[in-house]
């Protein structure tokens, strides 16, 4: 009984890691801009899309 849940916990562990580090790669991956304009050349120039994320407190 106890090999049975000591295997299925360690499971859980190891595929709570890989989760993680894939998230932590991925965002390693993104470069952001600081202003509309700088984004805007910089997506020209690598062919790659424009995310736009803004808010407010209403």
């Amino acid at each position: 009984m106890f090999n049975s849940v000591f295997r299925r916990v360690s499971l859980g562990v190891l595929l709570l890691m890989i989760g993680t580090m894939s998230a932590l790669v991925a965002s390693a991956e993104i470069s952001w801009e600081k202003s509309l304009e700088d984004g805007m050349k910089e997506a020209e120039k690598t062919g790659k899309p424009v995310m736009l994320d803004f808010y407010t407190d209403w």
